[in-house]
C-alpha cells in the first residue's frame, strides 16, 4: 500500500458533533484514527446549537424518541441503548463539561456556552491520539478491494485506512460545512439518498393573513407581531385545505414569518411544488386558545362585552384571553368599543382567535434550516454498528442518515448515540481486519 501520506485504523469524514464523537470513541477502542475538517475549525454547526447554548440532549427520549424521530425513529432504537442520554451527561461530565436539566428535558452545560462544549471535544479528540486536518476538503472516497483498504483523496493528499465512517452532516446552514458532500459520497458507494427538505426552520409567511385580507385591511407594520412569543398556540399547516400536519408550543412572531418549536416541527411537512404557493394553498390555522372550545371563548366574551360595554374590544380581549396587545390587535384590527361590536364582528373575532389563517409565502430554504430531513437510506444501514449493508468497513452517523428529531435536544442526541456506535464499529472492524 503505497502513495498514501498516512494509514489509519479509521478515518473520519466531518468534525461536527457526530463525527467527532465517533473519531474519540474509536480511538479510546484503540483505534488509530484521523479526522479529516474542510473548514477552518472542527464543530461549526455545534456553535449554533440552543442560540449558542449548546442543548446537548434531552432526558424524555426514553418515552417520546418514536414521536420526536418521525417515521425512522426505529432504526434509532438501539443506538439510545447503546449511548443514552444519560450515557452523554456523564461523558461530557468526564471531559469538564457539567450539565444541568431544564424545562422539558432539555440539557445544557453549565457555562452555558456552545463553545465550551466544542473546546471539551476538541481537546479529548487531542487527548486520545487522534489527528484533525481542518481546512482538508475531501476530493473523492473509493474502496480499494485488491488492498482492502479505503482511499481519500482530498486537497492535502491521499490517506488510507481499514474503515471509513461518513459524518458530513446535512445540507442546511451550508457556511459551517453542511454542504451535503456525504450524499455525493454515499451515491459513489451505491447507497440511496432519500429527497432532502429543511426540518426544524422557521417558516415564511405573506404579509396578511387571509382574515385581514379579506376585510381589505391594511397590515402595516403598525399591526407587525414581530418580536412576540407566546407559551402556547396550536398551529396546523394545510396544504389546499387539507390538514398535512399540526403542532402545539411555544410560537415566535419575526419580521418573515413565525418561528418556534410549534412551526419548525411543521416545516419538513412544507411541499415542494412552489406553485402551491403561488396560488395561497399553503397556508397555517393559528389557534391562539389551544384549551379552549369555540363556545366557551363566546360564552367569556358575550359576558365580558355585557359587563363591560364602553371598554375598548383590544383591552377586553387582553384582560379576557390573557393576550398580548399585538395579538389583539390581529385578532381586531379595528379600534372600537364593546358595545359597538356587532353580531359578525364578534364571530370574527372568534375566528380569528380559533382560526386564524396565513399564508405561507414559499417553502424554507434548506440553507437557512437548522437540520436536514431525508439522507441516506436507514434502510442500507445496520443499526446497532451504523456500519453500511452495501460496502463493509463503510460507516454512517448523524444528520447525513435520514433521521431528523425535534427542536430541543434529540438531533445532538441522535449525533452523540450514532457516533459512539460507529465509533465503536469501526474500531472493532479494523482490528478484525487487521488479523
Amino acid at each position: 500500500m503505497t502513495g498514501y501520506e498516512k494509514i489509519f485504523d479509521v478515518i473520519v469524514i466531518g468534525a461536527g458533533p457526530a463525527g467527532l464523537m465517533a473519531a474519540i470513541t474509536a480511538s479510546r477502542e484503540g483505534a488509530s484514527v484521523l479526522v479529516l475538517e474542510k473548514k477552518e475549525e472542527a464543530g461549526r454547526k455545534l456553535l449554533l446549537t440552543g442560540h449558542g447554548r449548546c442543548n446537548i440532549t434531552n432526558l424524555l427520549i426514553p418515552v417520546n424518541f418514536r414521536e420526536t424521530f418521525h417515521e425512522n425513529a426505529r432504526f434509532l432504537t438501539s443506538a439510545f441503548s447503546l449511548f443514552s442520554p444519560e450515557d452523554t451527561r456523564t461523558f461530557f461530565s468526564e471531559i469538564g463539561v457539567p450539565t444541568h436539566e431544564e424545562e422539558d428535558g432539555r440539557v445544557f452545560p453549565d457555562a452555558q456556552k456552545a463553545r465550551v462544549v466544542r473546546d471539551a471535544l476538541v481537546k479529548e479528540l487531542a487527548t486520545c491520539g487522534a489527528e484533525l486536518l481542518t481546512e482538508t476538503p475531501v476530493t473523492s472516497v473509493r474502496k480499494k478491494n485488491s488492498e482492502n483498504v479505503w482511499e481519500v483523496e482530498t486537497t492535502k493528499g491521499a490517506f488510507g485506512a481499514s474503515a471509513l465512517i461518513l459524518a458530513t452532516g446535512g445540507a442546511t446552514f451550508p457556511d459551517t460545512g453542511s454542504e451535503g458532500d456525504g450524499y455525493k459520497f454515499a451515491k459513489m458507494m451505491k447507497h440511496t439518498v432519500t429527497p432532502l427538505a429543511p426540518a426544524l426552520a422557521p417558516i415564511l409567511l405573506s404579509t396578511c393573513t387571509e382574515n385581514t385580507a379579506d376585510r381589505g385591511e391594511d397590515c402595516g407594520a403598525e399591526f407587525s407581531p414581530a418580536g412576540i412569543t407566546l407559551p402556547d398556540v396550536s398551529v396546523m399547516l394545510l396544504v389546499e385545505g387539507k390538514k398535512a400536519a399540526e403542532a402545539r408550543g411555544e410560537l415566535l412572531f419575526t419580521h418573515q414569518g413565525v418561528s418556534g418549536p410549534s412551526a419548525m416541527k411543521l416545516t419538513r411537512k412544507l411541499p415542494e411544488d412552489p406553485e402551491l404557493y403561488k396560488t395561497g394553498a399553503v397556508t397555517l390555522r393559528l389557534d391562539f386558545l389551544p384549551d379552549m372550545r369555540r363556545e366557551q371563548a363566546e360564552e367569556l366574551l358575550l359576558a365580558a362585552m355585557q359587563a363591560n360595554p364602553n371598554r375598548h374590544m383590544k383591552r377586553l380581549l387582553c384582560e379576557t384571553f390573557h393576550l398580548m396587545e399585538k395579538i389583539s390587535t390581529m385578532v381586531l384590527p379595528e379600534d372600537l368599543v364593546a358595545n359597538a361590536v356587532t353580531k359578525e364582528v364578534r364571530k370574527k373575532i372568534l375566528s380569528n382567535l380559533k382560526e386564524s389563517v396565513m399564508t405561507v409565502e414559499k417553502r424554507t430554504p434548506m440553507a437557512v434550516a437548522y437540520v436536514t430531513c431525508g439522507g441516506v437510506n436507514v434502510k442500507e444501514i445496520a443499526p446497532k454498528t451504523m456500519m453500511s449493508k452495501v460496502v463493509p468497513g463503510l460507516f454512517f452517523c448523524g444528520e447525513v442518515m435520514d433521521v431528523d428529531g425535534a427542536s430541543g435536544g434529540y438531533n445532538l442526541q441522535c449525533a452523540w448515540s450514532t457516533g459512539f456506535a460507529a465509533g465503536k464499529a469501526a474500531a472493532a472492524f479494523s482490528r478484525e481486519e487487521a488479523r
